[in-house]
């Protein structure tokens, strides 16, 4: 079974694959799904400040800390 962590918890430069989202408010997500942050997507971790700045797939985004920690991610 995998286990999975906050965003957050990543280390910078590592690949992962979106798990799921631990938050019920859908203005969020909506707004991650909207930068293609979704459930089974693979992200790359570039950088956590002075915010953390994802890659998913040819696009970059940049996230508050706040919003790295609901995104549950997984390493297999």
């Amino acid at each position: 079974m995998s286990n999975y962590f906050p965003l957050s918890d990543l280390k910078v430069g590592s690949q992962a694959i979106v798990a799921k989202l631990e938050t019920q408010d859908e203005g969020i997500i909506r707004h991650l799904m909207a930068m293609g942050v979704i459930q089974g997507v693979n992200i790359s971790l570039e950088s956590k400040f002075p915010s953390y700045v994802l890659s998913v797939g040819k696009s970059r985004t940049a996230l508050d800390k706040e919003t790295a920690s609901i995104i549950y991610v997984s390493q297999d």
